[in-house]
Formats: C-alpha cells, structure tokens, sequence
C-alpha cells in the first residue's frame, strides 16, 4: 500500500543504509529480481495474505511459479508444489451448549462458559468430584486424585495453585490449564468443570482458541463456584458441548533440489500475513486496513526464491535443498508443524534449517538466533564475522525457541537458526510497506546465507538443546513494550510503546533503556523477561531508565 506520507526521519536512515550497503552488479542483478518479488507479494492486490484468503492463494501460486522458473522439483501434494492444509479461523461456544447441577440449568456466558480445551458435540453425566488443584505429581508426593471415584463422573479443578505461586511454584510442571485437563482425561473423568477460588488468579479467558487441540471431554468454567456446593458428594451434573467450528485452507509451498548429497539443508520464510487485520496480532485493530507485510515476511519470501535461484550453482552442491514458504505463521506456526507432521522428505536427512523471517530492515546488526542448537554453529558464525565489510555487527542469540518457524523445526530436534534484522514501529500495522525497506541490505543479509552455507560442515550437524527449552515463562503483567533486539548494550532499549499500557502511562518513549525494574537489575532482554515473571497485576513498581543519557526513576503500575 503506497504511503503518501512518510516520516523524514525513516526516509533519511533507509537512504543512508541504502547507500552505504554498496552492491556489486551481481547483487545489483539479484537487487532487482528481490524488488520484483516484494513489489508483488506487498502488494494491495494480495489483501495482506491471511491465510486461507485468495490473497494467501495468489501468494502461494506466485511462490510456485518462480519455484518452477528455478527448475526445482515439487514436493507438496501429489506432485504439486503447495502442501494444502487445514485451519480453524473460527471457534464459538453454539446455544445448545449447556451445563445442569442437580436440576439447575446454568446459562451459558452468565453462569459458565467452554474452554478451548473442550471437545464438540459431546455429553458427560455423572457425580461432581472436587479433586483441588487437579495435580497428580508422584514424585513431588502430592497426589489430588488419590482415593477419588473420578472415572465416568465429572471432576472439578480450581486454576489456583497449592503453594499460591506461578513462576516460582514446585509444581510450575503441572499448572498450565492444558496439564491440568490431560491428567482428568488419564484419570477417567467424563467431563472437567473449572473454578476459581484463588483471588490473585484470573479466571480462564472465556474466547475459544483456533490453535489449541481440543481435549476429548467438555472442559467448563464456573464463574461462581459456590453454586457447586463443593463439600457435598452426592451431587449430580450434565454437561453438553456444542461449539461451532469453522475451517480454511493454508499452503505451505515446497520445492526440492536433488544434488545427490548425503544431507539436506531445509530453508524457509512464511509467505502469509495478518490479510486486512482480521487476524490476531494487528497493532492496530479495527482498522480494517491492508496488513500488507512488505517486511513480515515478504522480504524473507522474496529471500528465498532468490536463494532457490542462487544455490544451484557448484559451490552449494554439498547438499540437497529444500526450500518451504510456510503458510499460518502468524497464526501459531501451523503451516511448519503441519510440514513436520507431514514431512515430505526423510527427516533423519536433514543436517539443519535456516529461517529467514523480517529480513527487511537492516541497519547496522543482523541478528541470528538458535545458536546454541548446535555446538557447529559457533565455529560457523565466526567465519561470518571475519568480514565485516557488508554488515558491522552480528548478534546472536542461543535459544531454539521463537515466535518464527524455526522453533517448529528445533522441536523436531534439528539445528535451526533465524536471520532477522530486528523489530521497528511498522510491525504487525499498515504501514509495513515496501518504502520501509533498505533491499540493499537485505541482499547483504542473503549473501551471510550463501557464506554460512559454505561453511556448514558437509556431514550432520549435531544437535543440541537449548538452556530455555524446557523452561515455562508465565507473563502475568505486561510493560506494553517492544524491545530493540538490535541493541547489545546493558539494559533494554525500548523500539515502541504501546497506547494504554504501563510502559506508556508512565511516559516511557521509544530509545528509552530500561536498566532497573523493582529493584532488579535489567542487563538484556532474558533477564527482563525473567524479572517481569515476578509480577502481578496491580502491582507498583519503581523502573529505572536512561533518556539520552540521563538517568530517570518512575513508578509502574501493572
């Protein structure tokens, strides 16, 4: 979408960027195959690429195109190039849903409302059994089911925890909602109703999730539960589950190059977007504009295809490729984990994968991330850093765990990493256009691709765990936020405020950096997110920042 006005100051830095970012004619050729992609696929004609939109669908088609212009083998469906795939975009509870205790009907929204855990047209009957917290940990020796008739009756389940802890609790393991509702199915239960008896905990969110899996009981929440008369045993209950489900169809597009190698490097970019808004994640909601996405992920896609075009030549043929613009990214990674459930290669083959996601906007830092995946990867980096010529700074982080399709991969126990040049205020809003974007500096970023490539080891890489792999992070407050990745300095410089948070209300601004916060020192952005864990809602804090170099304290209220 064609912007008539664009701050001075963004112009000026991309001009500056640009034209430091001098290209060779051979970059030059690759420049204008690379503006010919974005210049399509950001385009109003695609309406933003929500997924299972005809926007996605001409996304898709396109990418195929040029995947077969490539002369690469398809490897989707029955020898196509798209993998198609289904998703749910929407979720209700129907009227027909219902909830009786002793005689006594409920009413649906007023009195209790299904989670997204509960199944669809299904019924349970049976006794109310209170089982406390719903945890059942043998080796903590703590058991709420022990000496409980559960099978074939319903269970209650209170969201509170024994120790009234979140992120610190002994029992962090068996706290999530979805633990809780696993271990009632394991026990036999028909049906699962949860409450609230706990005043520091907030009450399941009552919207239906596309994402999660239902269970296969009906999952409730009581807003009262003091109508359950939780000390009488001989209570009786029906439950009835009716939600309306209603699905789309997602492409992933994949494509092969067979150079008869041992091992294969998987290379990816999500193709889709937020369409005209409609999807969860806009930073301006209601607006009902086109999310045209010219660096989320159009500038990744466009990466690929010109890396499908380039790594056809003698220098790359170590190893087979497999390239996949992925579909439903933004909606919780479902078009990589439909892939990793549906592989259409050996994945015992694949040596590792590089994700490229908002690759756009390079300044000064590139950032890879999932470093640590693999021990290979620091010697690999290291190499790339020895010249420094095209990009002045590369950061890297170690975790396999991000909001991009990388994590799908490193999940399936594969090295992974992520090239990003960081956040900007254009995320996830209309204004992310082509005229933002510093191409120059993305070729530069895909020729540390091609040099990484080089230097992979020709046998399987080793994989690795990450430290924050099995640690589970419970926001229960929120700054309002969005953190420079780019910055490498102490603290955390802020990259954008959000209207209506904390952050803003206390009159927090972009380029401020946060070093302090209640006391705890902020020395990057792990430790912030780690401090921020400890918080409740409601809570006042003291934060401690530096603006243009002077240091300042104001109070936080979450």
């Amino acid at each position: 979408m064609k912007r008539t006005i664009l701050t001075i100051c963004l112009i000026l830095s991309i001009f500056l960027n640009s034209s430091a970012q001098t290209l060779t004619k051979k970059e030059q050729k690759s420049l204008a195959r690379i503006k010919t992609h974005v210049n399509y696929l950001a385009s109003d004609q695609l309406q933003g690429r929500g997924t299972g939109s005809a926007g996605e669908k001409l996304s898709a088609d396109y990418i195929s195109q040029q995947f077969k212009k490539n002369k690469l083998t398809p490897r989707g469906d029955e020898g196509a190039y798209i993998q198609k795939f289904s998703i749910v975009t929407l979720r209700m509870a129907k009227d027909s849903c219902s909830l009786v205790v002793n005689g006594l009907s409920f009413f649906l929204f007023k009195d209790f409302y299904p989670l997204s855990f509960s199944n669809n047209r299904n019924e349970a009957k049976g006794l109310l059994v209170n089982v406390g917290y719903g945890i059942s940990a043998p080796e903590l020796e703590y058991d709420n089911y022990k000496d409980k008739e559960v099978k074939g009756n319903i269970v209650i389940v209170d969201v509170s925890t024994p120790d009234s802890q979140q992120a610190h609790s002994r029992f962090i393991n068996y706290l999530s909602l979805e633990s809780r509702v696993k271990t009632a199915e394991k026990m036999g239960a028909s049906g699962l109703i949860f409450i609230n008896s706990g005043p520091s905990k907030d009450n399941p969110k009552g919207e239906l999730s596309k994402n999660i899996k239902p269970s296969s009981i009906p999952v409730f929440f009581v807003t009262d539960y003091r109508r359950l008369d939780l000390n009488n045993p001989a209570i009786t209950a029906s439950m009835k589950s009716a939600i309306l489900s209603i699905s789309s169809t997602g492409h992933n597009v994949i494509a092969y190059k067979n150079n008869k190698a041992k091992n294969t490097v998987v290379i990816g970019a999500h193709h889709d977007h937020l369409g005209m808004g409609e999807i969860k994640g806009s930073r301006e909601e209601g607006s009902n504009a086109i999310h045209n996405g010219a660096d989320d992920n159009a500038s990744g896609t466009s990466a690929l295809i010109e890396l499908s075009k380039q790594l056809k030549k003698r220098p790359f043929k170590k190893f087979n490729y497999l390239y996949i613009a992925f579909s439903a990214e933004e909606m919780g990674l479902l078009g990589s984990k439909h892939f990793i459930e549906n592989p259409s290669i050996d994945l015992k083959e694949v040596t590792c994968m590089i994700n490229m996601d908002m690759v756009g906007r390079l300044k000064e830092t590139l950032i890879i991330n999932g470093t640590g995946t693999s021990p290979q990867w620091e010697a690999v980096i290291n190499e790339l850093r020895k010249d420094s010529s095209a990009i002045h700074k590369i950061k890297t982080t170690e975790s396999g765990i991000g909001s991009s399709d990388h994590t799908t991969f490193y999940l399936a126990g594969i090295p992974s990493l992520h090239f990003f040049t960081g956040q900007h205020d254009e995320y996830h809003k209309p204004s992310d256009d082509i005229e933002t974007l510093n191409l120059n500096g993305e070729v530069k970023v895909m020729g540390k691709i091609t040099q990484l490539i080089k230097e992979i080891p020709a046998e399987k890489m080793e994989y690795r765990k990450t430290k924050d792999e099995d640690m589970k992070t419970s926001f229960k407050v929120t700054l309002g936020i969005m953190p420079d990745y780019t910055y490498d300095s102490e603290g955390v410089r802020i990259d954008g405020v959000k209207e209506g948070k904390p952050a803003s209300k206390a009159g927090l601004k972009k380029g401020d950096i946060i070093i302090n916060m209640g006391g705890n020192k902020i020395s990057d952005i792990d430790t912030y997110m780690k401090v921020l864990t400890k918080y409740d809602k409601g809570l006042k804090i003291d934060l401690i920042y530096l603006r243009e170099g002077i240091t300042y304290t104001t109070e936080i209220q979450f």
